[in-house]
């Protein structure tokens, strides 16, 4: 008898590195094991030559909380730290669904993961007005660099874009077996051939839509609110799924940021948000090719901008829309 589609077990996969990848990673665990209702099991991966630099105490968390931690080996050109998810992707899991997410989220209320299954399909929310390829030809490098035509579907924006279709890579949800690894191959691809310019940051974003092109599968383009950034109110614990906070400012500053602290409580040995941040700041290690680490920049996105152009360049992209 096959399995009803809400009780597929799915894997819940995202990054943790030391520093300013861990903290995040234990509130969005917190907040999974609260809310998510699914048959779920969590999964937090981090590049081999940095994982003995996690602290113990993320370490203890994942141990008391179910959360399997592994090792991943990224093959870009340069230090890409945003597309080692991919490589998280593709590591080997017994589950039949995965659910990918930024680090720097986290849930806001019961929800089944699975209402964003679909056989044949990946999911994701529609990308802003600031995303690589605001016209369809801009997209043409991109697609050639794995041999193919560009396709005829097109996807609108508010600020009136017209472009081809694309998604956030902050919440990508699936079932195909042999997604992650065209979707890895797709980006090392992209990266590798330089016919497409200014790919950095976002070449995960841009090489997911051809990624599912080439497995065969459908773009399913759903709502904002299972990954929603910018502007909440004090109701968003009912209006939105995954909250998209980015940086920890925001976090500290949101009218919800009482749940966060409520999570931690529940599920970890801090206090609140502060608590949390204030041990990590003190007492996390700090490699510089973690992105937010004392001196990412001089690393990585140096080494980006030595084989590319600056991404705003290529795109001509204004201030970012919530």
């Amino acid at each position: 008898m096959n399995t009803p589609h809400a009780q597929i077990p799915v894997a819940a996969v995202f990054m943790v590195e030391p520093g300013a990848y861990e903290w995040p990673a234990i509130l969005l665990a917190a907040s999974l094991r609260a809310f998510a209702n699914d048959d779920v099991r969590v999964y937090a991966y981090c590049r081999a030559e940095l994982i003995d630099q996690l602290h113990p105490a993320t370490l203890a968390f994942c141990a008391a909380n179910g959360v399997t931690l592994d090792e991943i080996h990224p093959a870009f050109e340069v230090v890409y730290p945003q597309g080692n998810k991919l490589f998280a992707c593709a590591a080997p899991r017994p589950e039949p669904a995965t659910v990918l997410f930024d680090t720097d989220m986290f849930m806001l209320q019961p929800a089944l993961l699975s209402d964003t299954l679909q056989p044949g399909t990946v999911a994701g929310r529609p990308t802003g007005n600031w995303m690589w390829g605001r016209t369809p030809q801009d997209w043409a490098p991109a697609y050639e660099s794995v041999g193919l035509p560009l396709p005829r579907l097109r996807m609108s924006r508010p600020d009136q874009t017209f472009t081809m279709p694309s998604m956030s890579a902050g919440y990508v949800a699936y079932m195909d077996s042999t997604f992650a690894d065209l979707w890895c191959d797709t980006a090392i691809k992209i990266e590798r051939r330089r016919l497409a310019k200014g790919i950095y940051p976002t070449l995960d974003q841009i090489s997911l839509p051809i990624a599912a092109q080439r497995a065969g599968l459908r773009l399913n383009l759903i709502d904002v609110r299972w990954n929603k950034a910018g502007k909440i109110t004090d109701q968003a614990i009912r209006q939105v799924i995954f909250y998209h906070y980015q940086k920890a400012d925001t976090l500290l500053a949101l009218p919800v940021k009482w749940l966060a602290d409520r999570l931690l409580q529940e599920f970890s040995q801090w206090s609140s948000v502060e608590d949390l941040l204030a041990f990590y700041d003190r007492e996390a290690a700090r490699p510089a090719t973690v992105i937010h680490n004392t001196g990412w920049r001089n690393v990585v996105e140096a080494g980006q901008l030595a084989v590319d152009i600056p991404h705003r360049q290529a795109n001509g992209s204004r201030k970012p829309t919530p």
